[in-house]
């Protein structure tokens, strides 16, 4: 999984492209707490365009982000799942949890 980092005063974001698995955590971890340690923006937002697909194991590392964002008083934005992605979050209700997010 390829992660790029983009953040500026309004937006923190991390596109993500690939798969999203087990195997990606380390990065996956270190990314998001980059994010989270040097911006100040309302929240994270995750670029799930280019993710074909995803794990088990992933949906806990978004749930653990979850957390650790509303413990500072931000939230998650999932924004432009693929078709395969969307399809997961859909299937274990992440649509209750998260801000999932369509451009236009």
């Amino acid at each position: 999984m390829a992660l790029i980092l983009q953040n500026n005063l309004q937006d923190a974001t991390l596109r993500m492209e690939g798969t999203f698995l087990y195997e990606g955590r380390s990065d996956f971890k270190a990314a998001t707490e980059e994010l989270l340690s040097r911006t100040t923006t309302p929240g994270i937002t995750l670029d799930l365009s280019a993710v074909s697909y995803m794990d088990s194991a992933s949906l806990g590392m978004l749930l653990i982000l979850r957390e650790r964002t509303l413990a500072t008083g931000r939230k998650v934005v999932l924004r432009n799942p693929s078709p395969p992605v969307r399809s997961i979050l859909s299937i274990v209700q992440f649509d209750q949890l998260f801000d999932i997010r369509e451009d236009p």
